[in-house]
């Protein structure tokens, strides 16, 4: 009996000990926003203000400009295809009353980008100024791709009888032919002096710089132009130089005719001027690059000109008559490398009023002065916003300030609206009925845009300002954190300029995670879904000598809050000197510490501290907001705490029941490795350094311009990166992404090793990360040409969400016609390219099996594709 109960006390020992081990302690119990701390959506910037869709089941194609129709409350809508509609958003009606399709051509940045009504439209005392003005890109056969083409000044008369634009009655004022699809500007306004205001851009490519910027006697590039479509004699004289182009067009297009210009005259009180006809005198201010928005504002007389960036900075310039706004020897406020400063300067130089860089933003769209009473507390300010940012801002005064603060009213992401792929914002408008409307367009040219109209909001209030108000460590000079709070590591982190990191997560739960809205949707290849109300916490300390065991000093806490909606945000509270608090920033900041690095004292190290827009440039929509927290970066150990011992990091949240499946062993599963564990393949190594430094931007929906993808599980032959050209304005022409063999010649090597404005990630980093630029010259030391071909087609992933990479085989003919049915044998896409990387975007589509053929000369292709 004894020994009966002996055994049976020790299986029941032995039971509960197995079950200890299976199941490890929960780590407590935490509410969502940790514990009701921080709001469901970001705070204060840019969360006052949403869109509303004024026009429900209205699309236009790539719409780029609104103005309003006299004489009511009506707007027009310019598209790019070159269609011009009017547009009631009272009775929710539009008419088409411009269509000249037949001759745009609207590929690239190209196609009907500029229009403004003559001042004298509506009035019936005046019925030979009722006119349209356009300016737009045309060519021989404007179907077929070509970079070379014509820009065009025209101006269109209003048929009454039909209440629409006669497009036969087209007259073209200015025909200037131009080497490049890029940089066209055609932002019109006409000033009180009754002229016509008319922006243009700089010809496009970085090697034509030299012919098309700073000169008065070359084409009609890189300037604003004021001319007198009235051709008043009093005012104005005949024009006394026609511009030339910059090369001989191409054969066969010679009954297009040559660059030309007529029917306006030049001001007599225009800058630049001489009765000999030796330079074109219809310059009003010169020195730009892509000036795609100019607005004047009548209350102060200032023009406002939005100028888009090379690759530095983005800027805002109030112009005056004979100004030269230093494009391309000065690129905001950043003087270029490339380009010195010319002898003799044309005009008085004026610099960018305001610029920011790629941390805010990549394009800027100008919206103008808001001079009206419904929103007050806008009065005043220069409205703005950034198409590859997806954001409203503002300029919080009207140019009288020496240096101006910027403001987010909106974003784009986690708006309730189902935007198309890589939709950006193309227009900003102010109605005189004081409504602030926007268009948007999606990636492709073909893609359905829309207006939407921004609607003010409750504002979402501050967290506390101080570290130790959040309740988050119940030691603030130990950080220990409080019960809940999950502790993690990743393999391969993010460079920070030598800061020691320590990171934990909060997931909402009851202290069983036993529900959906306590689960992590795990994938073993993707990025993770988190619940709503989860947050990441990254302290940071910089060590201040080289020694591991040497001080450090406290620098920041950061907090990333995912919200509802597809919404997260992110906030920084900053240590004071003494290390005791944190407080909570708006903006970003930086201080400067004394460090001995390397055996030498009395270095000084700067730290950048993010503002909350630098948070999301890094954790943006397309890589899901979230950074590092995913399969091949949690796979590894780490202690925890309240278990006395280290556990595998996926193991252990898949026992306490975090993810929304069992994900098996976690060593059959991805991992990554730092850079400098040569134990590990030096393959490995470098793309596990890309993934967390780079492919939240180089990815499908990052970066438009480019095409590199840079996730951990992308195969190198789809990461578009050897032997690719640059397709950058600041990069050498010469350079390849990565040039197998040669880290000098590499693109990926020179900004990843130079400290820059050109530098790679353009914010965060202030130093050099030297044992990846060690490995990552031997790596680009060791490839061969051949790792960049491949002779068999690749698709990647599959199954997918819907965004699909493809590779085309090398020795396959172009164009490459793409077919997609559903499995009812519907087609659902049919698309042709001539490139061999293709993105193929089919986030529209249902859940289900897909097929996708590929045809190239003779070739065929054809898969099962699965979209989840």
């Amino acid at each position: 009996m004894l020994k009966t109960l002996y055994l049976l006390s020790a299986f029941l020992l032995m039971g509960l000990i197995s079950l200890s081990l299976d199941t490890p302690p929960s780590p407590g119990a935490i509410g969502p926003y940790l514990n009701g701390i921080f709001p469901a959506s970001a705070p204060s910037e840019g969360s006052s203000w949403e869109l509303e869709d004024p026009l429900p089941g209205m699309t236009f194609q790539s719409p780029t400009r609104l103005i309003a129709f006299p004489g009511s409350d009506d707007i027009l809508l310019l598209s790019k295809l070159g269609e011009l509609w009017r547009v009631s958003l009272k009775d929710q009606t539009r008419k088409l009353l411009l269509d000249i399709k037949d001759r745009s051509f609207k590929g690239g940045e190209a196609g009907v980008v500029g229009m403004i009504l003559h001042p004298e439209f509506g009035n019936p005392a005046a019925p030979d100024k009722q006119l349209l003005f356009i300016f737009y890109r045309s060519k021989p056969d404007p179907d077929k791709w070509d970079e070379k083409g014509y820009n065009r000044l025209s101006k269109f008369k209003w048929n009454a009888t039909s209440g629409t634009f006669d497009a036969a009655s087209e007259e073209v004022l200015i025909q200037q032919y131009d080497r490049s699809t890029w940089h066209n500007g055609g932002a019109m306004f006409f000033g009180p002096d009754g002229f016509l205001y008319l922006s243009l851009g700089d010809e496009g490519n970085k090697e034509f710089r030299s012919t098309s910027t700073q000169s008065l006697s070359g084409g009609l590039f890189s300037g604003i132009i004021r001319i007198d479509v009235d051709n008043d004699p009093e005012r104005s004289h005949p024009i006394r130089r026609q511009p030339r182009p910059n090369e001989s067009r191409p054969a066969g297009w010679d009954a297009w005719g040559s660059t030309f210009t007529q029917g306006y005259s030049i001001p007599n009180d225009n800058p630049w001027l001489d009765p000999d006809g030796s330079i074109l005198e219809e310059y009003y201010a010169l020195g730009v690059r892509s000036p795609f928005a100019m607005h004047f504002d009548p209350e102060t007389q200032l023009i406002w000109v939005a100028d888009v960036g090379g690759g530095l900075r983005e800027e805002v310039s109030l112009v005056e008559k004979g100004d030269n706004l230093q494009w391309p020897f000065i690129e905001g406020r950043i003087e270029s490398e490339d380009y010195p400063r010319p002898a003799t300067i044309i005009g008085r130089e004026k610099a960018a009023y305001f610029d920011y860089d790629r941390s805010i933003g990549a394009c800027i769209i100008g919206g103008g002065p808001y001079r009206n009473t419904l929103y007050p507390e806008l009065n005043g300010n220069y409205l703005f916003a950034d198409y590859t940012h997806r954001k409203v801002m503002l300029l919080t005064n009207n140019g009288s300030q020496a240096e101006p603060e910027r403001r987010t009213l909106l974003k784009m992401d986690g708006q309730p609206f189902d935007f198309p792929e890589e939709s950006g914002i193309t227009c900003v408008f102010v109605h005189h009925n004081g409504e602030i409307l926007i268009t948007t367009k999606g990636k492709d040219w073909a893609d359905t845009g829309k207006i939407y109209r921004l609607k003010k909001k409750s504002p979402v209030p501050e967290p506390p300002a101080r570290l130790s108000e959040l309740g988050v460590f119940t030691d603030l000079e130990k950080l220990t954190p409080i019960d809940g709070l999950i502790p993690y590591r990743v393999n391969a982190p993010l460079w920070s300029d030598r800061a020691v990191k320590t990171r934990w997560m909060a997931l909402p739960n009851d202290g069983f995670f036993d529900s959906s809205s306590e689960k992590i949707h795990f994938q073993a290849n993707k990025e993770w879904t988190f619940p709503a109300g989860t947050v990441f916490i990254k302290h940071f300390e910089l060590p201040l000598t080289d020694n591991p065991a040497g001080a450090t000093v406290k620098l920041e806490t950061r907090f990333f809050v995912v919200g509802e909606n597809n919404n997260a945000y992110g906030l920084t509270y900053k240590w004071n000197d003494e290390g005791t608090d944190a407080f909570l920033l708006g903006g970003g900041a930086f201080k400067d510490f004394e460090v001995s690095v390397n055996g030498q004292s009395g270095q000084t190290q700067t730290w950048d501290f993010p503002s909350r827009d630098q948070c999301m440039s890094c954790h943006n929509a397309s890589a899901g907001f979230v950074l590092g927290v995913k399969t091949h970066q949690l796979n590894g150990e780490i202690n925890y705490p309240h278990l006395g011992r280290s556990r595998n990091q996926l193991e252990y949240l898949n026992e306490i029941g975090v993810f929304h499946r069992d994900i098996g062993r976690a060593d059959e599963l991805v991992r990554a490795y730092p850079v400098e564990d040569i134990s590990a393949d030096l393959d490995l190594r470098i793309r596990s350094y890309l993934d967390a430094n780079c492919a939240n931007c180089h990815r499908p929906g990052g970066v438009p311009t480019t095409s590199l993808d840079l996730r951990f599980n992308v195969p190198l032959a789809l990461q578009n990166i050897i032997n690719v050209p640059t397709n950058s304005q600041t990069s050498d022409p010469n350079r390849m992404i990565v040039k197998p063999g040669f880290h000098e010649s590499s693109e990926l090597w020179v900004r990843d090793a130079g400290l820059g404005a050109n530098r790679m990630p353009p914010v965060g980093r202030n130093l050099v990360d030297e044992n990846y630029i060690a490995a990552l010259t031997e790596w680009i030391g060791q490839l061969s040409d051949e790792d960049g071909q491949i002779s068999e087609l690749l698709l990647f992933p599959n199954p997918s969400k819907g965004q699909l990479s493809i590779r085309i085989p090398d020795e396959w003919p172009a164009p490459f016609r793409i077919t997609v049915q559903n499995a009812s044998g519907l087609i659902v896409r049919k698309e042709t390219y001539d490139s061999r990387i293709i993105y193929l975007d089919l986030r529209e589509q249902v859940a289900g099996m897909y097929f996708l053929e590929i045809i190239a000369g003779e070739e065929r292709w054809l898969k099962k594709v699965v979209i989840q």
